[in-house]
């Protein structure tokens, strides 16, 4: 009998180490498929999501935003006090500022101290006696210890003898665009100081119109009023976010000018009905849509250009650290338009929160967003990097519509009280009801954009008047203001109604 030999058996330890290296030789291939699928996936989804949005007439295209040029004889921005110039300073570098603005502000004397000009929402008046002895204060600290003038309006205007050369200039150029490079990519290097300046502009302005309003001159007051219009009509065109925020702030600190004049009855009838001009075409819904569409754009070109750049370009561009370099390279191009998929879904449904034609607001609708991008934030992904610049958007868009709600009730609501002065510049007394109103003062009543019903409004005994919108809760009650629960005195706006102030004289 021959006897045969076994087949050898591979020895386990060697089957091991040749499986492990041929599953390292397959890594490289691996990890090459995963960053192409990756890429291929979330090109796919920004696809889809830009041909849908497309379909529905929206544009991703940055320069479609971008403030189209004016004639410079029109133009508010063409005179010397907003000449743009290259700065430097150890903290910001080289940057295009105001200076010439900034001169005629006084930011650069820490001596000079704004007084508050009261807090107008809450019904609270200017104390014309803390103005008058600020003034007084800061004019001596600027002029060394000479001499006032005798008038606290005297004084203001040697602090701030542009305002005058402003007034003018206003009177002939009814537009504002500031000379600003707009074609820079990405266009988050555009610095946004310059647009912000007008923040500190019309707190002078509005300042300057208080005082002129105590000193019986509305004439001025109105041409400060009618300038902080120009200037916000001009910002808001502006294609961020931050431009629309900075001219409801504008509107809202120029309002206090207004109110001062309604309160004290300074207002003459024709001063009213120019009043009624410069507010009539504010449409601080449409602006909303315009801001978040103009942030889609420009996230757009924001990150189209880092899928495409350089660790050097985004280390030295952008984010000025060797973090960008580590991190950032090495990431499939799907990740970025992961990205861009979720903020054009999420800022253009922000669109959908408002209509701005009919002037109506649609809490219900941005509370469901909000709920959504609340889930969002926490999955355990929110901050992987296919997500992490949509998470990071979203938590800082969600309040912006129900400010510009808020902006907007008070101009409607502005409009017709200055309606109700002339009403009572006429006959002596407000109307009993707001039909009154209407043709003589206003071609048509504003409506409340939270309901799309009228406005209430209330004669009271006293002669004075009650004048409301239902609020975000949509719910009317009664005209009732809820405080804050940390602070009383300020109005809590996502409860209560939003009413107009009665002053306390």
């Amino acid at each position: 009998m021959v006897a045969t030999i076994p087949p050898t058996q591979p020895e386990r330890g060697h089957c091991f180490w040749r499986g492990l290296a041929k599953f390292l030789l397959a890594l490289p291939f691996l990890a090459l498929l995963l960053y192409f699928e990756e890429d291929w996936r979330g090109a796919h989804a920004w696809a889809v999501t830009r041909a849908k949005w497309e379909a529905k007439g929206e544009s991703f295209d940055y320069t479609k935003f971008i403030p189209p040029l004016v004639p410079r004889d029109q133009n508010l921005a063409a005179t010397p006090l907003f000449e743009l110039k290259k700065e430097t300073s150890p903290s910001r570098g080289s940057y295009l500022g105001l200076p010439y603005l900034e001169k005629a502000l006084r930011d650069e004397t820490s001596t000079i101290e704004l007084p508050q000009t009261g807090a107008w929402q809450r019904g609270e008046l200017t104390d014309m006696a803390k103005i008058q002895k600020t003034i007084f204060g800061d004019y001596k600290s600027a002029f060394n210890g000479q001499t006032p003038p005798a008038d606290s309006l005297a004084q203001f205007d040697a602090l701030f003898p542009f305002t005058g050369d402003l007034r003018t200039a206003a009177a002939t150029r009814p537009f504002f665009r500031l000379d600003l490079d707009y074609a820079i990519r990405p266009p988050r290097l555009r610095l946004l100081g310059p647009i912000v300046a007008p923040i500190h502009l019309s707190q002078v302005l509005t300042l300057h119109a208080i005082l002129a309003l105590d000193h019986q001159q509305a004439d001025l007051a109105l041409g400060d009023i009618q300038t902080n219009v120009i200037v916000l009509s001009g910002v808001k065109r502006d294609p961020t976010l931050v431009g629309g925020l900075v001219a409801m702030g504008v509107m809202a600190i120029s309002d206090g000018a207004i109110y001062f004049g309604l309160a004290h009855h300074d207002w003459s009838d024709a001063q009213l009905v120019e009043l009624e001009q410069a507010l009539q075409p504010i449409n601080f819904l449409a602006d909303y849509q315009f801001a978040m569409r103009s942030e889609v754009a420009q996230d757009a070109a924001n990150l189209s250009f880092y899928k495409r750049a350089t660790a050097a370009e985004l280390r030295q561009k952008v984010f000025e650290s060797t973090y960008a370099e580590r991190a950032l390279l090495p990431w499939p191009g799907g990740w970025w338009d992961n990205n861009m998929k979720q903020l054009a879904d999420l800022h253009l449904e922000e669109v959908t929160t408002v209509d701005s034609q009919k002037r109506m607001v649609f809490p219900k609708a941005a509370a469901r967003i909000s709920d959504r991008v609340a889930q969002d934030s926490k999955r355990g992904t929110a901050y992987a990097p296919w997500n992490i610049w949509y998470t990071e958007a979203a938590s800082g868009s969600l309040e912006a519509m129900a400010k510009f709600a808020q902006a907007q009730v008070w101009v409607d609501e502005m409009r017709i009280a200055c309606a109700l002065e002339r009403h009572r510049l006429a006959h002596g007394a407000y109307p009993s009801s707001l039909d009154a109103l209407v043709p003589a003062y206003l071609d048509t009543l504003p409506h409340d954009i939270m309901n799309g019903e009228p406005y209430h409004y209330l004669l009271r005994p006293d002669g004075t008047f009650l004048l409301y919108s239902v609020g975000w809760n949509q719910t009317d009650e009664g005209g009732k203001i809820n405080g804050l629960s940390y602070d009383p005195k300020a109005p809590d706006y996502t409860q209560g109604d939003w009413v107009w102030p009665t002053p306390k004289l």
